[in-house]
């Protein structure tokens, strides 16, 4: 490990979130919110210093980037830019008193997670509540990928940055340049950003409708509101968010092909195929459970569920919104049948398609498995053949299979170590004041009923590390995070990282091979 280009990297970025914070104060002057202004100045003045160091000392080693070290900035890089974009929700008056909730926030926004803290939303400064959006926006389409569009003196170290960031087994550039192929992606998500709030600029006002299209765009869930996308009651803002949180979901490649270059080839891409084809029929599975089942949320809001028309309209919001990791809540899905809780779950760890803002573990990498256990099957009967794996007629690599078998097995691995260490995190027999705690007492811990303290574990271990936001019972639609004990919070940032960046890029700062020189 090179440490020197490691450094310069770290430092552009940080100078990078040093310009980006100038947004949400002019934000805040603007809106004459003035209790958050010096926290903003304060933290822009923290990052410029600690950039320039940073850059200034090793600035002549930035292009020497090597596939080992690009990992590690993008690692180091995504977990030191969120502690710099929680300075400014500790440091407020009316922000996040604990530091470590402000991190949990702030890390929650850049791997568009949407998983919340906060108990009443509305009571946080509205500067504060902009840059909350904007760093879901931000991770969306990623910071790293942001910086070298901005900054492409990284040289060829780009590519190998851009490699360990964008989500899916395989980067496609779509121009010669790195640097090219990272402006045409942001250039384009701005597009559809500026498109998304001017759909909602008639129903709301502006801070509302951009912070929404902000969130919509990265699929990542906040909202200005503590009843989230519910608060609007309006079905017009349910379409225009279930429409673009699914156009978030696809591949921005084939997108770009279809607007820039006239070549629509989105029934063509089979990943696709099979994404629009999982959230239909879901759609249509969970509208007929809504409309013929009986149900806690039924029961209680009996008008919500009158015809198939408005089951409909909420089956479809939350399966967009779930499939898509966006994590929008128009309903209170955790109190629907279970057959439709078992299908959102399934939704959580598939996620949207490869080379999108989704969460889960892609739509390619599900399609790869399940043709490379129908070819073991067909190999019994043939041991001799040659049988290719192929999706969209071409074949797929071995070295990509590999990289996908080994993704699943890493991915699983950790999925049930952190449900086993979280619910035993959860569990009040094993807390510290569990010798003083009463019958009643107990079943209230961590905002979850005592029998719900393993669902809990398993709704926010999916939540976070599917990126998706909301989860079950205790993390449910209609609660929050801000019961879960320090430690379990610590192990959920962990787990919003290695979604965001799909695993290798986090666990390779952990093996000692990677910092020997």
């Amino acid at each position: 490990m090179r440490f020197r280009p490691l450094l310069a990297v770290l430092g552009l970025l940080i100078l990078t979130m040093a310009g980006i914070l100038v947004i949400p104060l002019l934000v805040a002057a603007a809106l004459d919110s003035a209790l958050e202004l010096p926290a903003f100045y304060t933290t822009i003045g923290i990052c410029l210093v600690t950039g320039m160091i940073l850059w200034g000392a090793n600035r002549d080693y930035q292009k020497k980037l090597r596939s080992r070290e690009a990992f590690a900035v993008v690692g180091l890089g995504w977990a030191v830019l969120s502690f710099f974009g929680a300075l400014p929700f500790w440091l407020a008056p009316g922000g996040i008193p604990s530091l470590l909730d402000a991190y949990f926030e702030t890390m929650s926004g850049f791997t568009t997670t949407g998983a919340t803290i906060l108990i009443d939303i509305e009571a946080l400064p509205p500067g504060l509540l902009f840059w909350r959006s904007l760093t879901q926006w931000l991770g969306g389409m990623g910071i790293v990928v942001l910086t070298v569009a901005v900054l492409p003196l990284l040289g060829s170290g780009g590519i190998q940055m851009m490699r360990a960031e964008v989500p899916g087994p395989t980067t496609e550039k779509l121009a010669p340049r790195v640097a090219q192929t990272a402006m045409m992606l942001w250039g384009l998500y701005l597009l559809l950003t500026v498109i998304v709030a001017g759909l909602l600029l008639p129903v709301m006002d502006w801070f509302d409708a951009v912070t929404l299209a902000f969130s919509t765009l990265a699929t990542g869930g906040f909202s200005t509101k503590s009843m989230s996308v519910a608060h609007f009651d309006s079905a017009y803002v349910d379409a225009v968010i279930t429409v673009f949180v699914l156009i978030a979901g696809m591949n921005f490649v084939l997108h770009y092909r279809a607007i820039f270059r006239g070549n629509p080839v989105y029934f063509r891409n089979s990943e696709l195929r099979f994404f629009v084809g999982l959230i239909v029929v879901s759609i249509i599975f969970v509208t007929l459970m809504l409309h013929l089942g009986t149900y806690p949320d039924r029961i209680e809001n009996a008008e919500k569920y009158g015809t198939l028309g408005q089951c409909f309209r909420y089956a479809s919001f939350q399966v967009a919104s779930i499939g898509t990791g966006a994590g929008f809540v128009t309903a209170d899905y955790d109190h629907w049948p279970n057959a439709c809780r078992v299908v959102l779950i399934v939704l959580m760890v598939v996620g949207g398609c490869a080379g999108s803002t989704a969460g889960g573990i892609k739509i390619f990498r599900v399609l790869t498995l399940v043709k490379y256990g129908l070819r073991e099957i067909a190999l019994l009967i043939r041991p001799h053949a040659v049988l290719p794996i192929k999706i969209g007629g071409e074949a797929v690599e071995r070295e990509v299979i590999a990289r996908v078998i080994g993704f699943l097995a890493l991915w699983t691995l950790l999925f049930l170590v952190s449900v086993l260490v979280l619910s035993f995190v959860l569990d009040p027999a094993w807390s510290e004041d569990a010798g003083s705690l009463s019958v009643s007492d107990a079943k209230t811990v961590s905002g979850a009923l005592e029998d719900d303290h393993l669902l809990t574990a398993l709704g926010a271990t999916l939540a976070t590390i599917g990126n998706v936001g909301p989860g079950i019972a205790g993390v449910g639609p209609l609660e929050n995070f801000s019961a879960i004990p320090a430690i379990g919070k610590v192990l959920l940032i962990f787990l919003m990282l290695l979604g965001r960046l799909e695993i290798y890029a986090v666990l390779v700062i952990f093996l000692p091979m990677t910092w020997r020189r």
